[in-house]
């Protein structure tokens, strides 16, 4: 089986799918986890601190999906072979603006576990590689727009 642009693109979007229905499993299931005594001795977190687990992910989750809808919607218009657009740059850019919303709710829910100081980090990170990512799509589009008024 050959690997091309296209097969790379359904596998992306497939992916980004399974993790959004995953989400929403988890947010059905966690109450039932936190107060199973699911996490007791499975993760670095206080059981006090249990109950706080549900909030911290619930506030996450808003952030997640919006960058995960934009994603999926991204990956149809590369699927389109819609690349350089300004759709798909303010696509990036809310992208972006999410991973740094859900750093920050990552660090504010630090106090539960460092584990989430950690994570928030690593989202920082991903903004800012998405940001330039954002910036060299939309110097192409630039370009793009240009090069078709000299035609």
């Amino acid at each position: 089986m050959l690997w091309n642009r296209d097969r790379s693109v359904i596998l992306s979007q497939v992916s980004t799918r399974i993790i959004m229905a995953l989400g929403v499993v988890l947010a059905a299931l966690l109450p039932f986890l936190c107060t199973g005594g699911f996490f007791h001795g499975r993760a670095f977190i206080d059981a006090q601190n249990i109950p706080l687990i549900m909030p911290a992910y619930y506030a996450f989750c808003v952030p997640a999906y919006v960058a995960l809808i934009s994603l999926d919607r991204l990956l149809a218009a590369v699927k389109r072979n819609e690349v350089f657009t300004a759709k798909n740059v303010r696509l990036l850019r809310i992208i972006s603006w999410a991973s740094f919303a859900a750093a920050a709710v990552l660090a504010i829910s630090s106090y539960v576990s460092i584990t989430f100081f950690a994570l928030a980090i690593i989202a920082t990170f991903f903004g800012i590689i998405l940001r330039a990512m954002k910036n060299l799509f939309a110097a192409a589009v630039e370009l793009q727009e240009e090069s078709k008024l000299t035609i």
